[in-house]
């Protein structure tokens, strides 16, 4: 006799979802190596359409949870230099910092600071919130994030963005 099995074979990879009407969301991430870190962001509207995003590296010796929290930072800095004021979702696959942005109160670590600050600047928007979304459906930060690390380059853009990034959008929302 065949038991089903408990965890299905057939694991359905999710995908990136469309914020809610009226909101932007932000996905960003980071990678971390010996001596330098990548982040990147893509930022997107209530169709998908792309509005903006990209990143850079820095030569820096920290933490994947410290690496991060600069993404995050990084975000928030590329959604004011376009002015998007507008209700605001960030989105990253890294539970541990948005656990620790709903516990802000009991942190007193040097990350702690680090999110406090960027908390703050949320007032900049309409509203704002860090949410938790899995792996699969942070794609294209993680793709930016990695390609600025490998090539060690700072690169922002609009609406005109660059073909590779293109597909994978593409790819993120079919």
């Amino acid at each position: 006799m065949l038991e089903e099995p408990l965890l299905s074979n057939n694991i359905a990879k999710k995908k990136w979802k469309k914020p809610p009407k009226g909101f932007i969301k932000i996905n960003f991430d980071a990678a971390v190596g010996e001596n330098r870190i990548g982040y990147g962001m893509i930022i997107r509207d209530e169709e998908g359409f792309v509005l903006g995003g990209g990143g850079g590296f820095k030569k820096l010796r920290v933490s994947v949870e410290e690496a991060e929290c600069v993404a995050f930072k990084e975000s928030i800095d590329m959604a004011r230099r376009l002015k998007l004021r507008e209700h605001v979702l960030f989105e990253m696959d890294h539970v541990e910092l948005v656990n620790r942005i709903n516990n802000l109160d009991k942190d007193v670590t040097v990350i702690g600071a680090q999110i406090k600050e960027c908390k703050a600047t949320f007032n900049f928007f309409k509203s704002a919130k860090l949410v938790w979304t899995e792996r699969s459906c942070n794609n294209v930060a993680n793709l930016l994030c990695k390609k600025m690390y490998s090539e060690a380059i700072n690169s922002l853009f609009e609406i005109d963005y660059p073909s590779d990034i293109h597909n994978a959008v593409i790819r993120d929302v079919s």
